[in-house]
C-alpha cells in the first residue's frame, strides 16, 4: 500500500498541470529613467507673507516666467551659504525682491517641517529666505504638465534626484532650462542663474 501511494504521488508530480507563467517585472534603472519633459510642483509653504499663501503652485505663481528652484536640506552648509549670499544680494539691492526664486525642501523623509521653517523661514536668522519656502512631504509626486496629472514617482526622482544645494530653472511651461550643483555660494554661478532666469 505504501508503495502504491508513493507511485501515485510520483505520477501526480510528473503530470503537467496549470501553471502561471513566470512574472517578469520591468525594472527601470536610473540610466533608463527619462523624466517628463515639463514638470510642476504644488506644495505647502512656510506660511509667511512672502510665501504668498499656504500652498504654492510653482507654474501658476510664475505666470509664464522662469523660476529658480534652490533645493535645500536643513543641515547643509552649502545650502546655508547660498541662502545667505542670495539674501544679502537682495538686501543690498543687487537682486530684486521680485526675482522668481523658491526654496524647496529636498529631504522630507528625515527632516521635519519645523526644522526647515526654523532654518529657512525664521525672521532675522542668517539663513532666512527672503523668497518662498516650499515644504514637501515624503513621497510627494511632481506634476507631469503635459499629462496634467501627478507622476507615478516622487518629486525628487521626477526632478532627477537633485543634490543639496543645487539649482533648477524651470521656464513658464515647466521645462528645465538650466541646472547647477555648485556646493558653495559663487557669485559667477549666481550671475549665470540670473541671466537664465530672465
Amino acid at each position: 500500500m505504501k508503495a502504491i501511494s508513493v507511485c501515485v504521488v510520483f505520477a501526480l508530480l510528473m503530470i503537467p498541470g496549470c501553471t502561471n507563467p513566470p512574472v517578469v517585472e520591468e525594472v527601470i534603472t536610473e540610466d533608463e529613467f527619462t523624466p517628463p519633459e515639463r514638470l510642476n510642483l504644488v506644495a505647502d509653504t512656510a506660511g509667511r507673507e512672502i510665501d504668498r499663501g499656504s500652498t504654492m503652485d510653482i507654474l501658476e505663481d510664475a505666470a509664464g516666467q522662469n523660476t529658480l528652484i534652490l533645493w535645500v536640506s536643513t543641515g547643509c552648509s552649502g545650502c546655508h551659504d547660498w541662502t545667505e549670499m542670495i539674501a544679502d544680494e537682495m538686501r543690498s539691492g543687487n537682486i530684486s525682491n521680485e526675482t522668481r526664486i523658491v526654496t524647496v525642501h529636498r529631504y522630507p523623509s528625515f527632516e521635519s517641517r519645523g526644522d526647515v521653517i526654523e532654518t529657512y523661514a525664521t525672521e532675522n536668522t542668517s539663513t532666512e529666505s527672503l523668497w518662498p519656502v516650499l515644504l514637501t512631504y515624503d513621497g510627494q509626486p511632481a506634476i507631469d504638465v503635459v499629462k496634467g496629472k501627478e507622476t507615478e514617482y516622487d518629486f525628487a526622482k521626477a526632478f532627477e534626484t537633485p543634490a543639496t544645494p543645487s539649482f533648477t530653472i524651470l521656464d513658464g511651461d515647466g521645462k528645465t532650462i538650466w541646472k547647477n550643483k555648485e556646493y558653495w555660494a559663487d557669485k559667477s554661478v549666481l550671475s549665470e542663474a540670473l541671466e537664465n532666469l530672465e
